[in-house]
């Protein structure tokens, strides 16, 4: 299981090493514009985090068309 994200502001280092570890070599300015997306996506997943699913089966059917 992973640990649970926490809800700091991600910080220019952080996603100046995340870039780097995903092979971009974006700049600063880059970051900063790209920052409120990441802190929104980063929000939706701390959403989906909160969902308890504890006693959910996985589903063992799946529809495709």
């Amino acid at each position: 299981m992973l640990p649970a994200m926490t809800s700091h502001p991600i910080d220019l280092d952080t996603l100046r090493h995340g870039a780097r570890l995903a092979g971009f070599a974006w700049s600063d300015a880059e970051l900063e514009e790209i920052r409120p997306q990441v802190e929104a996506a980063l929000r939706l997943l701390r959403a989906l985090e909160a969902i308890p699913v504890g006693d959910t089966g996985p589903t063992t059917h799946y529809r495709t068309v």
